[in-house]
């Protein structure tokens, strides 16, 4: 498990993902880790700032426009801010829960249509784009973009989950709990549950 574990952690985004396309067969689960690993080219620092993240209550060490210390330096540019990463989290957890389409053979398919990161910018003409729009990379502003309007939630440390539950809300009261053909319901992904009844 340590070879393992050093292995994943001194190793490359593109040879952990060549890995998983070759030892597939012995690893079925390393190509799922891999697609969560895919915001900065240091894993390590991901690793354990998603370890560090996940202790405590609340995501207590959580810091919006910043991340932790890595080996005894202090957060910087260089690597993604606590908000990216958990965009990223999201993202990707969607993705694996989305049907496949064609369109978006790398598997991306909730991040190909709902994920919008500048200096790209959302079609805010087409009444049938839904996406969140990641409008600042540092520090981290997302907005919502619905039916040709945009929601510009109010920035800073809350920016990020108040965009996510917008987002969420958006598709249990407008949406009747479907994300394109998918359920986020109880009867599906069930990620709507945190709403209650409404």
């Amino acid at each position: 498990m340590r070879i393992f574990l050093h292995f994943f952690l001194e190793s490359s985004i593109s040879s952990l993902k060549q890995a998983a396309l070759v030892k597939a067969q012995l690893i079925p689960s390393l190509n799922v880790i891999v697609q969560y690993l895919d915001v900065t080219p240091n894993q390590e620092y991901l690793f354990e700032r998603i370890k560090e993240l996940s202790h405590g209550g609340c995501m207590s060490s959580f810091r919006w426009n910043g991340g932790g210390d890595y080996k005894g330096r202090k957060w910087d540019t260089d690597l993604p801010t606590d908000s990216v990463i958990l965009m990223h989290v999201f993202c990707t957890y969607l993705d694996s829960r989305l049907p496949p389409h064609p369109k978006y053979p790398d598997g991306k398919t909730f991040t190909s249509q709902h994920f919008v990161q500048t200096p790209d910018k959302p079609d805010t003409t087409n009444e049938n784009v839904f996406c969140i729009h990641q409008s600042n990379i540092n520090p981290p502003h997302y907005e919502l973009v619905y039916q040709k309007h945009i929601y510009n939630l109010p920035k800073g440390r809350n920016n990020l989950f108040h965009t996510l539950l917008m987002f969420l809300y958006i598709i249990k009261t407008k949406e009747s709990g479907m994300l394109g053909r998918v359920n986020l319901g109880l009867s599906g992904v069930n990620i709507l549950w945190i709403f209650g009844e409404l």
